[in-house]
């Protein structure tokens, strides 16, 4: 029995919880280590070509191009996303990097990189080469979907006490988020908690890749949506109301299919035969990144915390591009 209907009974376990261990505890110990290694984060060759513009003004051009480059912002950004310090320290600690180096590269005024942050062109990118091969070829790929709270720093319940009011602005935001089954991250979306799952979903389609199947729980689910999904050629792995009745329209074909086959063979049954316990993985993701980047958004405006998921996306798919642990069951 599942624990969520185990809870509600309060039925004990029947089996001992399955444990397991790691078989390649060496090279996976090495991984973890790496992920603290400055030199993963920089880029491969020219760095001050890459990073500042020597030639901000263009003749025929009217005004200034940035004098910093996209790529310069970003790894800012990512290491203020990872040591979770304040801009100033980052900036601190990007100025002493570039001493010790030897190169003479300029950081942002801290009160700058503010406005760079919410107006920096990011996308979530496949740093795992095999995935981004299968990409590449228009090979299918199953996406799977769930999303979460962050906390970021506004008055919270504190707030409340003390004035007897809500904080104007919302201490919360969601991370809609979009997987495949090996942990690499496909979309990201940081939005106000006023979005649904339902709403946050369309964010998370990627547009330049070919989907096969959309694993999902069941706040994700209408008819309207897996019948258009179904007709995509997509499997929506999405499971409906336990009230739902057959429908027997025209445009609901997938809706009424699913319902007499989970009415006849059981909600189990239809887990088993569409691969629904793959799920759970997104969840370990969502926990992942809430134990190992942090559970609280750093920055406070809505541009910038959009940004700051797809920083936090990339982080992510860098670490599984190098060390992934391989598991075994303890007998």
């Amino acid at each position: 029995m599942p624990y969520k209907a185990r809870e509600k009974t309060g039925e004990d376990r029947k089996r001992k919880k399955a444990q397991y261990g790691v078989a390649n505890w060496s090279e996976y110990n090495r991984s973890l280590m790496k992920r603290g290694m400055l030199s993963l984060y920089f880029p491969e060759g020219d760095l001050k070509a890459q990073f500042i513009n020597d030639a901000p003004y263009v003749q025929g051009v009217s005004g200034q191009q940035s004098t910093f480059k996209p790529a310069y912002i970003e790894l800012i950004y990512t290491f203020y996303r990872l040591h979770g310090w304040g801009i100033r320290q980052t900036k601190g600690f990007m100025e002493d990097i570039w001493a010790m180096r030897g190169l003479d590269i300029k950081v942002p005024a801290f009160g700058h990189l503010s406005d760079l942050f919410a107006q920096l062109d990011i996308r979530v990118r496949q740093r795992c080469r095999d995935v981004a091969r299968r990409l590449a070829k228009g090979e299918a790929v199953s996406l799977i979907i769930d999303s979460s709270g962050l906390r970021f720093g506004r008055a919270s319940q504190w707030h409340e006490i003390k004035y007897g009011k809500k904080a104007d602005r919302t201490p919360w935001r969601k991370m809609h988020l979009s997987i495949d089954p090996q942990m690499n991250i496909h979309q990201i979306a940081i939005t106000d908690t006023e979005v649904s799952d339902s709403e946050g979903m369309e964010r998370l389609m990627p547009e330049d890749a070919v989907i096969d199947k959309v694993i999902a729980d069941g706040a994700y689910y209408s008819i309207e949506r897996c019948q258009s999904l179904s007709a995509a050629g997509i499997v929506p792995v999405i499971p409906p109301p336990s009230h739902a009745v057959v429908q027997g329209r025209d445009n609901t074909t997938w809706h009424d299919r699913l319902v007499e086959y989970i009415k006849e063979k059981g909600i189990y049954a239809f887990h088993k035969k569409y691969g629904y316990g793959t799920r759970s993985l997104v969840e370990a993701q969502i926990s992942r990144i809430k134990r190992c980047i942090g559970s609280t958004l750093l920055t406070q405006r809505t541009d910038s915390q959009e940004r700051e998921g797809v920083v936090i996306a990339n982080i992510i798919n860098l670490w599984n591009a190098f060390g992934r642990p391989v598991s075994f069951k303890k007998a």
